[in-house]
């Protein structure tokens, strides 16, 4: 997490040093981005074994993130979307009930590729944003294997801009990740530390940033 933050600096600190020389008129801005921070919510495992079931639950922790956006057609946006943030997984329930909660560290991160139309122009506009791609599931133990698995995104976003390159921008969105029914996830080589029953794995997040135009 300490490398994607000082990823995110970085790139906060670029744009910065372009938009000191960027155009002043807002309908020439082609391109925008927006660092962000929020909170992860959701993200539990359903498991099903015969007449027993038992949940994985992920903590809900900070997450931080970037987009990438672009000037598609006169009101569209295409946008490259980062979503990244730090975790632990519990399993609780299962065959003994006196069994202890088994804890370990996990980082979930989305890339996914999309876009975003407006639906409201009043005096806090909504945009619609959308999009596809892939999320990577990564444990900190170096003993279990990391899962990348399609998903999908859908959120509501605003952009309240306080210049002609500088807004403040807040939204939510809601992920949902693909996996085949009864899947396995984090195994080594004898056996896995989350099994899944289910097909689509959803987590939401809500986020403040600020959009650079330029």
């Amino acid at each position: 997490m300490k490398r994607f933050t000082r990823i995110l600096t970085t790139l906060a600190i670029c744009s910065t040093s372009l938009l000191a020389n960027a155009e002043t008129s807002s309908s020439k801005n082609s391109f925008e981005i927006t660092p962000h921070v929020g909170y992860r919510f959701g993200g539990d495992f359903e498991t099903v074994d015969g007449e027993t079931r038992y949940t994985t639950k992920l903590s809900e922790e900070l997450n931080y993130g970037v987009v990438f956006a672009w000037q598609y057609d006169h009101k569209r946006q295409g946008e490259f979307l980062i979503s990244h943030y730090g975790s632990e997984f519990s399993k609780t329930g299962g065959f003994d009930p006196e069994q202890p909660t088994v804890k370990n560290g996990i980082d979930v991160t989305y890339y996914h590729l999309g876009g975003n139309v407006p639906i409201s122009d009043g005096a806090v506009p909504l945009w619609l944003s959308g999009g596809l791609g892939l999320t990577h599931l990564a444990p900190e133990d170096s003993y279990l294997e990391s899962e990348t698995k399609f998903s999908l995104n859908i959120g509501l976003n605003t952009k309240i801009f306080v210049t002609d390159n500088l807004a403040f921008n807040f939204g939510g969105r809601v992920y949902g990740t693909f996996f085949n029914s009864d899947s396995k996830v984090f195994c080594d080589t004898e056996t896995c530390a989350i099994y899944v029953s289910g097909d689509l794995w959803v987590q939401s997040e809500v986020n403040a940033g600020i959009t650079i135009a330029f």
